[in-house]
């Protein structure tokens, strides 16, 4: 596998993130899915604030609700990461 790239698990975790983990949910919507390599993108310079925004899609600013799986996304990636 090419280090360079993202596993697709770790693409479906993100989406899974953003779209609203809770218990029995196992796949994230579509919108979130083809989100999730620039959600990964913006998770990995550890930018909390804009990844938040991307993942609310609001211009103004992003909910409370946003801004925890902002947080959950970079741990997870960071820990992901850390792990290869």
């Amino acid at each position: 596998m090419n280090t360079t790239e993202p596993s697709a698990n770790l693409l479906r975790q993100v989406a899974l993130t953003a779209c609203g983990r809770r218990p029995g949910k196992t796949q994230s919507c579509d919108s979130c899915a083809r989100k999730a390599p620039a959600l990964l993108n913006i998770a990995s310079t550890g930018a909390a604030d804009a990844l938040a925004a991307a993942i609310c899609g609001s211009q103004g600013g992003a909910c409370a609700d946003c801004h925890s799986k902002a947080e959950a996304i970079i741990n997870e990636t960071a820990e992901t990461l850390c792990d290869a």
